[in-house]
C-alpha cells in the first residue's frame, strides 16, 4: 500500500511541470504507434503486432545481466553500444507466451542463456521493476505512458539474460503484465522491456584439443593426484556427452584397466554463469554421466569411481572472459 501511495504521489509531483516537458503520446482516441525515431537492433525481430512505446539508444554504456533474482547481488556487467526498448504487446498474449517466442528466436540465432527465471523464481515483480526500470532511468518518449510502464506488474513475470558468444551481443528481456491504468490504450497489457548491448565477438579460431591419454593419466595419478579429462565434451547446458568423447573415454578406461588398484573421484566443474544451485547440480550430473559410461560401457567396477560436482567453486581461470569460462567447464579425475 505504501509503495502505491508513494508512487502516485511521485507521479502527481512529476506532472506539475518541474523539469523538462515530456514527449506526448498521440491524442486520446487515436491508436498508439511506434514512438518517433525508434530504431530496433539489427537482426532482433519483435513480437508480431507489438508497438514500441519506449526507446533509448546510447553510443556506449554498461548494463547488468542478472545472474539471480534481484536482491541476490549477483550480476554480470557488459559494456558496449546499448539499445533499450519497451514493447506494448497486443491482444491477450501472456508473459510466458511472449518469452517463449523470444527464447526460440534467440536459440535459433546461437544465443546461450546466462540466466532465466519465471514467476516466483524471479522474486517479486515489484522488486524486478525497481531493479530494471528504476525511477532514475525511466524513459519519457510517450510521456507518462512510457515513464510509468511496468509500474504495477503481476507476479507471472519472466526474465531472460542471454549472450551470443560469436557476435558478442548480450540481451536481457523482462516480460510482465502491467495492471496500471494510466491510459486505456496501454492499461492491463503485457509489456516487454528489452535491452541489447553489442559487445565484441570472440576471435574466430580453431584449436585441436588433444584427448587425455592413458600415459597422461597414469603419470598425473602418481605425481599430482588429479588431471583434467581433456576430450570429454557435453552438449550445451546438458549432462549428455557428445560422440567426440569416445576417444577420451577409451583412454580413461585403458588406464583404469592397466592400473586395477587405482580408485578416483570423477569431479565435474562449471563456470560461474547462471544460478549457483543449477550449476552445482549440472556438475554432479556430468560427473555421474562419465562414471556411468566407464562402468556401463567399459566394465570398470563401480566401487572404483565416485562422482562428485563442485559447480563453479574451483575455477582454474577467470570467469570474466569466454576463454576463461571454457577452461572452467571441465571434468577431472582425482585420486582417492
Amino acid at each position: 500500500m505504501m509503495r502505491g501511495f508513494s508512487f502516485l504521489l511521485a507521479m502527481f509531483i512529476s506532472g506539475l511541470c518541474f523539469g523538462p516537458a515530456a514527449a506526448q503520446a498521440p491524442p486520446s482516441g487515436q491508436p498508439l504507434a511506434d514512438v518517433p525515431g525508434a530504431i530496433e537492433p539489427q537482426g532482433l525481430p519483435r513480437i508480431a503486432g507489438a508497438i514500441v512505446i519506449g526507446f533509448d539508444q546510447t553510443g556506449f554504456d554498461a548494463h547488468d545481466l542478472l545472474l539471480a533474482p534481484p536482491g541476490d547481488g549477483r550480476v554480470e556487467t557488459v559494456e558496449g553500444p546499448r539499445t533499450r526498448l519497451i514493447y506494448l504487446i497486443p491482444g491477450d498474449r501472456s508473459p510466458l507466451e511472449v518469452m517463449r517466442n523470444y527464447q526460440a528466436e534467440l536459440s535459433n540465432q546461437g544465443f546461450e542463456v546466462v540466466f532465466s527465471c519465471s514467476r516466483a523464481a524471479c522474486g517479486s515483480a515489484d522488486r524486478m521493476n525497481e531493479a530494471l526500470y528504476p525511477s532514475g532511468s525511466r524513459l519519457k518518449n510517450y510521456g507518462q505512458i512510457t515513464e510509468y510502464a511496468l509500474q504495477f506488474p503481476r507476479d507471472d513475470h519472466q526474465y531472460l539474460a542471454a549472450r551470443n558468444p560469436v557476435t558478442g551481443r548480450s540481451i536481457t528481456i523482462w516480460v510482465a503484465y502491467d495492471t496500471f491504468n494510466i491510459d486505456e490504450r496501454s492499461a492491463n497489457s503485457t509489456m516487454a522491456l528489452v535491452d541489447v548491448v553489442d559487445g565484441e565477438g570472440l576471435e574466430q579460431r580453431m584449436e585441436v584439443v588433444e584427448s587425455v591419454t592413458r600415459d597422461d593419466l597414469s603419470a598425473a595419478y602418481d605425481d599430482q593426484g588429479r588431471i583434467t579429462l581433456n576430450g570429454v565434451f557435453f552438449a550445451t547446458d546438458s549432462d549428455t556427452m557428445t560422440a567426440e568423447s569416445g576417444a577420451a573415454l577409451t583412454e580413461i578406461a585403458a588406464f583404469l584397466t592397466a592400473r586395477p588398484e587405482a580408485k578416483a573421484y570423477v569431479v565435474g566443474h562449471t563456470d560461474a554463469t547462471g544460478d549457483f544451485d543449477y550449476n552445482l547440480d549440472l556438475s554432479r550430473r556430468r560427473a555421474t554421466s562419465v562414471v556411468a559410461a566407464l562402468t556401463g560401457q567399459f566394465g570398470i567396477a563401480p566401487d572404483r569411481l565416485a562422482p562428485a560436482g563442485v559447480g563453479p567453486l574451483v575455477p582454474v581461470a577467470t570467469n570474466q572472459t569466454e576463454e576463461g569460462r571454457a577452461l572452467n567447464r571441465r571434468v577431472e579425475l582425482v585420486r582417492r
